[in-house]
């Protein structure tokens, strides 16, 4: 049912009615009108409403919304997933090829000059290459794991642009919260920090956008991504270097929260809402 707040009279309509009623101008731009759940907002602001509104000739052909897999593998061009992967991978093949057998005592002694930059000339800027060095080939393949993950989810809900920007900011806030947590040398390595932050990201914008998601998709979110995201990762924050998780996350939660949402997003949720709007209703 679609409920209609018309002159001071509240009217609900099936979706079938509410198709005739708009069509035949009984419901102008400025009735508001609630759909399964959501807040009550003016016909005019809806995509439904607009179509129905449109002339016939007019109407755009529908689009294909892209699906998360293609979003990620384009294959043409590198996503902002895939590369922040390789980029990774690639650094870690290089200081492995490059160091050898002294991999670690070097990758300690960089780090620990590294503090005292920081910490005597203020040289913040070598946070920068510790996001992308790594322990060891375990250390690694747990980061690019849950990168895909998370990286993968703001890549689609917020874009290519803020998946560089989540990484990096996150990444560099969580870096921060370990320099001065620890208050000594050697600084941290590894991207847990950004992986923490674009889950928190990715939980912080499903959070604040929650009325654009359909019935079954907040469903969803509430019994199975909120379960998973309390047992899977909001415990491995106080593992390992927990200042630098946990500052990573706190970096991610502001920015989903601040972020818009990508096109592709709000294209969806308004499909969404017209097909959930005419479903028939038990």
């Amino acid at each position: 049912m679609i409920g209609v707040r018309l002159d001071g009279e509240e009217i609900w309509l099936e979706p079938e009615e509410w198709e005739v009623w708009v069509q035949d101008g009984r419901i102008p731009g400025h009735a508001l009108v609630l759909m399964s759940g959501n807040r009550w907002v003016p016909a005019e602001r809806l995509e439904m409403y607009k179509r129905l509104t449109t002339p016939q000739s007019a109407r755009a052909r529908p689009r294909r919304m892209p699906l998360l897999g293609a979003v990620l593998f384009p294959g043409k061009d590198l996503s902002a997933t895939e590369a922040l992967i390789l980029v990774n991978i690639a650094v870690s093949f290089l200081l492995v090829l490059t160091l050898g057998v002294d991999y670690m005592l070097n990758v300690r002694e960089w780090t620990t000059d590294w503090w005292h930059d920081v910490n005597e000339d203020r040289a913040v800027w070598v946070w920068l290459p510790t996001i992308f060095i790594h322990a060891d080939a375990g250390h690694l393949l747990r980061n690019m794991v849950s990168l895909l993950a998370g990286a993968g989810a703001v890549e689609f809900l917020l874009g290519r642009r803020w998946a560089y920007l989540a990484y990096f900011i996150t990444g560099i806030s969580g870096m921060f919260f370990s320099y001065i947590g620890h208050q000594g040398p050697p600084l941290s390595i590894g991207a847990s920090g950004a992986v923490f932050g674009l889950v928190g990201c990715t939980a912080a914008f499903i959070a604040r956008r929650y009325h654009m998601f359909t019935y079954r998709q907040r469903w969803k979110a509430r019994r199975i991504y909120l379960p998973l995201f309390v047992v899977l990762f909001l415990p491995s924050v106080l593992n390992a270097d927990y200042f630098g998780h946990l500052g990573g996350l706190l970096a991610g939660l502001i920015m989903g929260t601040l972020i818009p949402p990508h096109q592709r997003v709000r294209d969806l949720a308004a499909d969404d809402a017209m097909e959930e709007a005419q479903a028939p209703s038990s």
